[in-house]
């Protein structure tokens, strides 16, 4: 633009001068798909979020560009009060605003951003599930799937997966068979992730389950005879049959067993 400066009073003296009109486009903003993120232990709904999980969603992956989070549209709008990240919801759902700015043309756009806080399914602590070793090695087959009714509480829409550490639970990795044998002697803890089979998000919750393997008494083969003399000779004769416990237990302690 051409611009002509001259004063009122002697117009025939002016001076010339010029300046560019330049047009920036705004940033490429996406209006970007709800954060879903998992509640905490706490069942309340609200948790802290890490907002920037949706900045390359909203840019597009363009590089460089400034994305902030605000509580209102005026804040998004004048760049003022911009939300802490991780961000704690206050509501859920939660509608957040989204400014998007080029730090070298300063132009900006603004979006909103849904916030939402999924529940993970309800599961319950189940009894440790026993199994009675034969040949006193502690190890045992143990059917897992035994306790799944108790976890659920019968709820249904649920499915679950088996781990030996709280780690592989958490991340849903090297899940291990129903039928399964434990690995640590005797007493094993084993992880459940009951997730839910019918909403869309992976929200789990992970209670553990314990295997006991319970050593089977050893008794001998061959127990001798249990003779008494019929004095009267009608073929009854009253046996005290505690008398063979010694003979049955061995060393093993008699306030341990119930002999029937």
């Amino acid at each position: 633009i051409y611009v002509r400066v001259f004063d009122n009073a002697t117009p025939d003296c002016s001076t010339n001068t010029t300046f560019a009109l330049n047009v920036t486009p705004l940033p490429f903003v996406v209006v970007p798909s709800p954060l879903v993120v998992c509640d905490d232990n706490v069942p309340d709904g609200l948790t802290a979020i890490d907002l920037t999980d949706r900045d390359t969603e909203i840019t597009g992956g363009v590089p460089g560009t400034l994305v902030s989070y605000y509580l209102t549209s005026g804040g998004a709008a004048l760049g003022t009060s911009p939300l802490p990240v991780p961000y704690t919801n206050i509501s859920n759902p939660q509608t957040v605003y989204v400014r998007v700015e080029d730090p070298t043309t300063g132009c900006y756009d603004t979006t909103t951003l849904e916030l939402q806080v999924a529940q993970a399914p309800v599961a319950f602590l189940p009894d440790p599930l026993a199994y009675c070793d034969p040949d006193n090695d502690g190890y045992g087959e143990f059917a897992l799937s035994d306790a799944e009714l108790q976890i659920t509480g019968g709820a249904p829409g649920l499915t679950l997966s088996y781990h030996e550490t709280y780690e592989n639970a958490q991340n849903n990795v090297n899940p291990r068979p129903i039928s399964y044998q434990n690995i640590v002697r005797y007493t094993q803890i084993i992880f459940v992730r009951v997730v839910s089979s019918v909403l869309t998000t992976d929200c789990a919750t992970i209670v553990p389950l314990t295997l006991n393997v319970l050593p089977t008494p050893v008794v001998p083969l061959d127990i001798e005879d249990y003779v008494i003399c019929d004095t009267n000779s009608d073929g009854t004769v009253q046996f005290d049959l505690t008398g063979k416990a010694p003979e049955i237990l061995g060393t093993q302690s008699p306030s341990d067993y119930v002999l029937t």
